[in-house]
């Protein structure tokens, strides 16, 4: 991963301890579309921290001092409940239920208590068994080792789904990940990036990607492609037979109440039927357009 332009440091520590707080954190909603219906299956949250020098901050400028202070427990259960309520706010959406997708990192998932946290705000906010799901990396699966199953068993066991984030390296893990309790395998974008455009086939890329889709399908967990920003990705994907996507084609990363407007109209892409000459319209008018 690129170092972030600008990281905060230990000087900015006392914003970061008043971020839960003060109001400065904030999810945003990037939707997840089934690729061969068009339908809007899910949401993933996205956290920012509005910091008043560096502007509003991703987790990969923040993260590390957030672990290194243990600020990551408050502020991953401040995600968890910001995450419940809006989730809460969509069963009164027509349409069925969408799950929402969380990312949790090492340092929370090695911390005792999470899944106790997570029963606890599932059942304050009436939630039913998966409506919130949890993203685990796959650096978080391989450096728990033997306890990845306990833990991510006892999460599962709290009613959440669980996947495997920004996954790259199928066949090195393909013997940890189909004996744990995961229902989704994340490909990273290493995996999309190109796809589609390569039509001799000399880079191997979609050889690789329709290898993961199948064993992955084999081992009963449904394919997401992260960060798919061109017509040609998502139409190869969706030949491939990868289940669902999320990226700047379909949407930017959204205000709480954009994205329930786009859970209101449901769906926005229309997989196998789009052709260079009869384009679906995305959710929004262009990959690059401001929420």
């Amino acid at each position: 991963m690129t170092p972030p332009s600008c990281a905060a440091s230990v000087e900015d520590l006392p914003a970061l301890q008043r971020s839960v707080d003060d109001g400065s954190l904030e999810l945003l909603y990037q939707p997840e579309v089934e690729l061969d219906s068009g339908a809007l299956v899910a949401m993933e949250g996205l956290l920012r921290w509005h910091h008043g020098d560096l502007g509003v901050l991703a987790p990969p400028s923040f993260l590390d001092l957030a672990e290194s202070s243990g600020e990551i427990g408050p502020i991953g259960l401040w995600a968890l409940r910001e995450g419940a309520a809006e989730a809460r706010r969509w069963q009164a959406l027509p349409g069925p239920q969408r799950r929402l997708w969380l990312n949790v990192s090492l340092a929370q998932v090695s911390a005792p208590g999470l899944a106790d946290a997570v029963a606890g705000v599932l059942e304050r906010h009436g939630l039913e068994p998966g409506a919130i799901g949890l993203e685990v990396s796959e650096s978080t699966v391989l450096h728990l080792g033997a306890e990845a199953k306990p833990r991510l068993t006892a999460l599962r066991d709290a009613g959440v789904a669980l996947a495997v984030d920004d996954f790259s390296t199928w066949f090195a893990t393909l013997g940890v990940i189909s004996e744990l309790p995961v229902d989704v395998v994340k490909l990273s974008r290493r995996y999309v990036r190109g796809i589609g455009e390569d039509v001799a086939g000399g880079s191997g890329l979609e050889a690789k990607v329709a290898a993961i889709i199948e064993q992955a399908h084999e081992a009963g967990m449904v394919v997401v492609a992260e960060s798919v920003e061109g017509w040609a990705e998502a139409a190869r994907l969706t030949e491939l037979g990868c289940d669902r996507a999320h990226g700047w084609l379909f949407a930017s990363p959204q205000r709480a109440d954009r994205a329930r407007w786009l859970l209101s109209r449901g769906a926005g892409w229309r997989g196998g039927l789009v052709t260079p000459e009869t384009r679906a319209h995305p959710f929004l008018p262009s990959p690059r357009s401001s929420p």
